[in-house]
């Protein structure tokens, strides 16, 4: 009984065993760190055991996206292609290559449209986690979502705690997991604070809507509701202490969507106790609802005001108010960005490319001993190193998501019923966004893999008309 029992119970944990490896060893985007050949090898058997098992139904719901992905993978593909030397050398950008060929004799060589192809080979098996993230998600019942969802609030949990042990241990310690990386910060999972921040960010937007529908079942789980609340709260403060500006502004927006989804089904609650006991009723919500109601915002500012007031550390709240943003190094390469996308923005540079190319581009001013590793706007860098094709596939994808939403509906958006991940998504897909044009984001495989299956799911949701209120 208990061997059935566990063969039962197995193919729903796989996607949670999928988004634990993914977090453990795709903390980074550099194409040198030692897990990816792990990382990617071990996707490819995730990826192969879902489609093994998707139905029709879920290779209908996810033939767009895999289209698009498959529409990508193609170009990065292509841009590895050897062309004639003298369709390569007519090709903008070229030129001082050209000339270095003609002075070694070797005018003739065939290259491919990728200036750095090794990066490029890298960005082609990176891949693998986008199109496993997909394949398990098409997998995944509807009734399995919770549990995934949950896996996420409570990785974040941990991802947070490591941090703290992190900052406690010093530079140098066993506990950052990468050897490139904000060595004196709460990097968690990551080798980036500012993704981390993000991340758990979005972490606090999953953890209210879990909230919400613990407050919809007919049979109260106080300990999950109450640890539910205090993971998004914390996560919340996390985002603040960890030194990014742009995760500082990523949780405020996502604890505001989250207060606003949580709110109506607490007072839907409130009253309908009320009306089980059989007393009269009322319109507003008790005197210890609304506690609970403004318990939440008062004490993350309690928190947040006493970390800005007592701690030395560079957290977001000190780096937004007390640094210069004008004066950031990504502010001042923004015209050799805007010039390089001039350059390559039809064909692109090739994936990856860009640290190299842009040193091709760099004026004195901004010369330094450390290097420019992405143009902390990846709408601008998809530009570069895709150009055109690339830009294209990007704006199909998002004429497709837009379609998506407007087809599910928008009827009680921020109420929402149990289940309804309508908002959530919405929400974390703009901060994704948002965050992608100071920084890179989604090219993180554990944030890519969280983006896309969470995405996956929006496309099995059932419209709202159809749903109850």
């Amino acid at each position: 009984m208990s061997r059935h029992n566990l063969r039962q119970e197995l193919p729903a944990w796989i996607p949670v065993f999928f988004l634990l490896f993914v977090f453990l060893l795709g903390g980074s985007s550099r194409s040198d760190i030692a897990s990816l050949p792990l990382l990617r090898g071990g996707v490819l058997l995730f990826a192969f055991w879902a489609a093994s098992g998707i139905k029709a139904e879920g290779w209908r719901r996810i033939r767009v996206p895999l289209v698009l992905l498959s529409l990508l993978t193609a170009w990065i593909a292509t841009q590895l292609i050897p062309l004639p030397a003298d369709v390569w050398h007519g090709l903008a950008g070229r030129d001082t290559i050209a000339s270095i060929d003609q002075l070694l004799g070797q005018a003739d060589i065939a290259r491919p449209i990728s200036l750095t192809p090794s990066q490029t080979w890298n960005a082609l098996l990176a891949m693998t986690v986008p199109f496993a993230a997909l394949l398990v998600a098409a997998r995944t019942a509807a009734e399995d979502y919770p549990r995934l969802l949950m896996a996420i609030v409570v990785i974040a949990c941990l991802s947070g705690v490591l941090g703290f042990w992190q900052v406690a241990s010093g530079v140098g310690s066993a506990a950052y997991f990468y050897r490139i990386t904000n060595s004196d910060s709460m990097v968690g999972l990551f080798a980036n604070r500012n993704h981390h921040a993000v991340f758990l960010a979005c972490a606090v937007i999953v953890a209210a809507m879990l909230l919400r529908d613990e407050l919809m079942r007919r049979q109260q789980r106080g300990l999950v509701r109450g640890g539910l609340a205090f993971a998004a709260v914390t996560l919340t403060a996390f985002t603040a202490l960890i030194g990014s500006r742009a995760g500082l502004a990523a949780g405020a927006v996502a604890f505001i969507v989250g207060y606003a989804i949580v709110v109506p089904a607490w007072r839907a609650r409130e009253i309908g106790v009320r009306d089980a006991r059989r007393r009269p009723r009322a319109t507003t919500p008790s005197l210890y609802g609304n506690w609970f109601v403004y318990l939440a915002p008062l004490l993350l500012t309690a928190l947040l005001a006493t970390a800005y007031l007592t701690s030395d550390r560079a957290t977001g709240l000190r780096r937004f108010v007390g640094e210069d943003v004008a004066g950031d190094l990504r502010v001042r390469a923004w015209p050799t960005v805007q010039q390089m996308i001039e350059t390559h923005g039809l064909f692109g540079a090739g994936f990856g490319s860009f640290p190299d190319v842009f040193k091709m581009f760099e004026p004195d001013n901004l010369l330094n001993p450390s290097y420019f590793n992405h143009a902390h706007n990846d709408w601008a860098e998809l530009l570069v190193t895709g150009g055109l094709p690339f830009a294209l596939v990007v704006a199909a994808a998002l004429i497709w998501f837009g379609r998506r939403v407007m087809a599910l509906g928008t009827r009680n958006l921020v109420k929402g019923y149990r289940g309804d991940i309508r908002l959530p998504v919405i929400t974390i897909v703009i901060i994704l966004a948002i965050a992608s044009a100071v920084d890179y984001p989604l090219r993180i495989p554990s944030l890519q893999a969280v983006a896309i299956m969470l995405i996956a799911f929006l496309c099995a949701a059932a419209p709202a008309r159809s749903r109850p209120d």
